[in-house]
């Protein structure tokens, strides 16, 4: 089992079996973990023996490389993440994000029904989550796929942050998407907003004097007028949600690890998630140890460069993801995904195009450690980073220099 463990083989049958008794293979990671190889408990049969001796040789050698046993296709709309609130997330999800109206309701039916995603990624202020919900209602109907089989995502907006406004922002989120609970619930960004008084917009007075949206005050020179809040107390009003049966994960999104930090400060569990731009380009590389340390789980938005928001510079036609494609037989957007997947992240690719969905979840998982190497090398530069931070500052400080794609 050693020899094999070590060697660089890494069979598709790993992950088959892993697959196949996954309480087995969580028995073998603990077991791993405590160097608990010969424990009476796993060795009750002879047959049980042999099999839990082959997964051990495949999570083995998974850890040692890094990288994921390759998958068949098919295989990948079926494979999760536990987090570590012990919920099981689908790797590939369905993205809503800068989806035009009357095209997300047709993108989710799709999803569910005819590709098999079971994970969908809305949010507040993408203002299409009524859609969303119209899309999967449908799905549930028409094809005989369960609530409790599709992973939910939303995010609460920062003009909801104040702790008293948490609870119904939330029933807000149920009502668009038409559920009674949500998978999970994540703080969309580390800042939180003022709340406009009723009627601004249009009649609004100091600080809101450039308002012309309620979910973006702004004060008479553009820049957003933040709130003074400690988010602890935010995260800890989301805490009770959940409690609540409202939700049944809670995360973040766009928060660096000093930050979540200091949600946890009063005791309160850390986030199961942290979901941030991540894809060839932006590979994140620094926050995703930050997060393994923590034990948070990765959500790459953007995982392909949004090519329909940012053309050539989503990196997706560059060279190097299209001689890696090439070499694969992979198609450039599988590359971005398969690069991420294998760093232990889930994506949450979006697309309105039914080709485009089924593309991005029916393929193997097969870049080889040499190709992820490459891809690893690529020049890194960040897409998005909003000057919502008081003063208008953008969101993230970029220490280090990068390189124009």
């Amino acid at each position: 089992a050693h020899k094999f463990a070590t060697s660089k083989a890494q069979p598709t049958s790993c992950a088959i079996a892993a697959k196949a008794n996954p309480s087995a293979a969580k028995r073998v990671r603990k077991a791993m973990a405590s160097h608990a190889y010969a424990s009476s408990s796993l060795a009750s049969s002879a047959p049980a023996l042999l099999f839990l001796v082959f997964l051990i040789s495949c999570l083995a050698a998974a850890a040692q490389s890094k990288l994921p046993p390759s998958s068949p296709e098919g295989l990948l709309k079926q494979m999760t993440k536990e987090l570590n609130d012990g919920t099981f997330m689908p790797v590939v999800g369905l993205g809503t994000w800068k989806s035009q109206p009357n095209e997300v309701e047709a993108a989710v039916y799709h999803a569910v029904c005819n590709a098999g995603y079971r994970h969908i990624d809305a949010a507040q202020i993408y203002g299409n989550q009524d859609e969303v919900g119209r899309g999967l209602a449908r799905a549930f109907k028409d094809c005989g796929v369960s609530r409790k089989d599709v992973w939910v995502t939303s995010k609460v907006w920062m003009v909801d942050f104040a702790p008293k406004d948490v609870s119904g922002a939330v029933d807000r989120i149920l009502r668009e998407l038409g559920l009674d609970y949500v998978d999970q619930l994540l703080l969309h960004w580390p800042v939180s907003f003022r709340k406009p008084p009723p009627g601004c917009p249009p009649a609004c007075s100091a600080p809101f004097e450039g308002t012309d949206d309620a979910m973006r005050p702004r004060d008479k020179d553009g820049n957003v007028v933040n709130g003074k809040l400690d988010l602890a107390e935010t995260w800890a009003a989301l805490g009770k949600t959940k409690k609540a049966g409202k939700v049944r994960s809670i995360g973040v999104s766009n928060f660096n690890a000093e930050e979540i930090q200091n949600l946890v400060k009063g005791g309160e569990p850390l986030p199961a998630v942290n979901q941030v731009e991540a894809h060839v380009f932006w590979n994140q590389q620094s926050l995703i140890r930050d997060m393994e340390v923590l034990g948070i789980t990765v959500v790459a938005y953007t995982p392909l460069g949004n090519p329909s928001l940012y053309g050539e510079r989503s990196g997706i036609v560059s060279d190097l993801v299209l001689s890696v494609a090439k070499d694969s037989d992979l198609t450039p957007a599988q590359v971005m995904l398969n690069f991420l997947i294998t760093k232990g992240c889930v994506v949450v690719p979006k697309s309105v195009t039914p080709e485009r969905i089924d593309s991005n979840i029916h393929f193997a998982l097969k870049l080889t450690p040499e190709q992820m190497a490459k891809l690893e090398k690529a020049p890194q530069q960040r897409l998005t980073n909003p000057k919502i931070r008081p003063g208008g500052q953008p969101i993230f400080d970029d220490k280090r220099h990068t390189d124009e794609l």
